[in-house]
């Protein structure tokens, strides 16, 4: 499964920009969406340029509990399980617009280091019964990345995305409608907190 998860997301990334149907250009953050063949929802894709630490933005995921401070419609977060800086895995609840039910999933990280070429990604797999289902939520499901290069003036290239359905009875064209929310308020949000004092002067075997 996660060979299978890398090819899938290295083959996105060398994918011809044609793809995308390019959405959105705002305060430095560029927002691109596709249809997949076979899928219902869009996948999304934000990219931006960010003047940090390739160390604070680890320190920035590995923060699980913090995620809902920042990340889009997060009501909670739980770390299940991490080993060492290479894997973790944690429950989050997200907020979805009444009348639907909130959605959950548990998200599984591998964080993979290359040093050749100073890219570190971190795959997204949601496991779908690594906890149980509670029946006032929907359980999402879906697979992702977020893949960070550092740049020759040390600032560090950001690129996250996903294609997730968000299960239920929301329609496809509704939340396609949205597609371009997530990608952006989520890349907000980063920004915002990947400076702050709690996340600088991190040191990770990982990354040496």
């Amino acid at each position: 499964m996660a060979l299978l998860l890398a090819l899938l997301l290295f083959s996105s990334v060398g994918v011809a920009q044609d793809d995308w149907e390019f959405i959105r250009d705002k305060e430095g953050i560029k927002v691109y969406t596709r249809l997949n063949e076979g899928m219902s929802f869009k996948e999304f894709k934000s990219t931006m340029v960010i003047n940090a630490e390739l160390t604070s933005f680890l320190a920035v995921l590995q923060d699980v509990e913090a995620l809902a401070d920042w990340g889009h419609n997060v009501k909670k977060v739980n770390l299940i399980r991490r080993a060492s800086d290479t894997l973790q895995v944690y429950y989050a609840e997200a907020k979805a617009p009444f009348p639907y039910k909130n959605r959950d999933g548990v998200y599984l990280n591998r964080f993979i280091w290359d040093k050749n070429s100073q890219t570190l990604v971190v795959e997204i797999e949601i496991l779908d019964e690594a906890v149980d289902r509670d029946e006032e939520l929907v359980r999402m499901s879906g697979y992702g990345s977020w893949i960070v290069s550092v740049l020759p003036d040390n600032t560090l290239n950001v690129i996250f995305q996903m294609q997730m359905d968000p299960g239920g009875s929301i329609p496809a064209w509704m939340a396609n409608m949205f597609a371009g929310d997530s990608p952006y308020q989520t890349m907000k949000g980063l920004r915002k907190v990947i400076n702050n004092k709690e996340y600088q002067g991190k040191q990770y075997p990982l990354l040496k």
